[in-house]
């Protein structure tokens, strides 16, 4: 899965919901949904993803970002921030 594209078809920034909140707990992240009352907590990996998504970066930007401060394989680091961005999109979260 990638990011949203733009109309010119390049990769847009992640945009997040006027009606959800955060707040950095620790090294986790509360994300609240004002508009259900839902609560989501990330761990301190999801809420690094949060906070880059939050400085209005695109996938690519986020995935060449977190390749520089984790030591992980490209394609291991592209399907958890995937498959975070899905469960944020299913939820409404972005």
């Amino acid at each position: 899965m990638s990011g949203p594209t733009s109309a010119s078809g390049a990769s847009a920034p992640y945009a997040i919901p006027s009606d959800v909140v955060a707040r950095k707990v620790g090294e986790t992240t509360v994300l609240v949904r004002l508009s259900t009352n839902r609560i989501y907590e990330l761990n301190a990996s999801g809420a690094r993803i949060w906070e880059l998504v939050g400085r209005q970066m695109t996938r690519d930007q986020i995935l060449s970002t977190l390749s520089e401060e984790f030591d992980v394989e490209r394609d291991v680091l592209e399907r958890e921030l995937d498959a975070l961005i899905a469960s944020l999109r299913t939820e409404g979260l972005v």
